[in-house]
């Protein structure tokens, strides 16, 4: 990180317990040329850490947002804000005021997580599929950003499978192949879910088509 962020490093350890990872600023052209918004972007370092900011499931904590905001603009208080979000020169007025900046967050866990899985499906889905065991049943395996998704031919397969105990063995078995990728121990075994669907299912309610299956 570079250096000149830390003093606001320090005093957002020193309010909230944890350190950020990055920081990222840059700036958002508002729709119908409405100006230019400034952006603090906060990258922490655990989900859990991530959601401690959240009002609700998906809205951020206003309140801090606005502490954080006013966190940068007095850390950084000499420093060159316009330049350093990338703002055009042109403002009508020379400083960026804290209550302009939108703060957003994000976390390190969630992407290292993600590799895991693209890893895992790249190099080892051929090794999953084989230890599946449901012969001519098996139709395929799909993902998005997670653990895959087994589809087999008919509904009724589907529901039977499900409250089998096959989906747990496939679930240690996928485990298994994931953690070889896991380079910071983020991945726990609680966490995989493998899921049970059908071709019939998949053709009938989303036209054979992933993007509408996975949106």
């Amino acid at each position: 990180m570079d250096p000149v962020y830390g003093t606001f490093v320090e005093r957002f350890r020193e309010r909230y317990g944890i350190a950020p990872l990055a920081i990222v600023l840059d700036a958002l052209d508002r729709p119908r040329g409405q100006g230019t918004t400034p952006r603090l972007g906060v990258v922490l370092e655990r989900t859990g850490q991530y959601r401690a900011f959240l009002k609700g499931p998906f809205a951020f904590d206003r309140n801090k947002q606005q502490v954080i905001a006013v966190l940068l603009t007095e850390s950084l208080r000499g420093a060159d804000l316009r330049a350093m979000f990338g703002l055009p020169e042109r403002l009508p007025h020379a400083e960026v005021r804290a209550d302009e900046i939108f703060v957003y967050f994000e976390d390190f866990e969630r992407v290292a997580k993600w590799e895991v899985h693209d890893l895992a499906a790249s190099s080892g889905i051929e090794e999953f599929t084989a230890g599946l065991g449901i012969a001519d049943q098996f139709w395929c395996v799909q993902r998005f950003a997670g653990p895959p998704v087994v589809f087999v031919q008919t509904d009724e397969q589907a529901r039977a499978l499900e409250i089998s105990a096959l989906p747990l063995t496939w679930a240690d078995a996928y485990f298994e192949i994931a953690k070889r990728h896991d380079e910071f121990g983020y991945l726990s075994r609680a966490e995989i879910v493998i899921q049970v669907d059908s071709k019939e299912n998949f053709e009938a309610n989303y036209s054979g088509n992933w993007y509408y299956y996975f949106k």
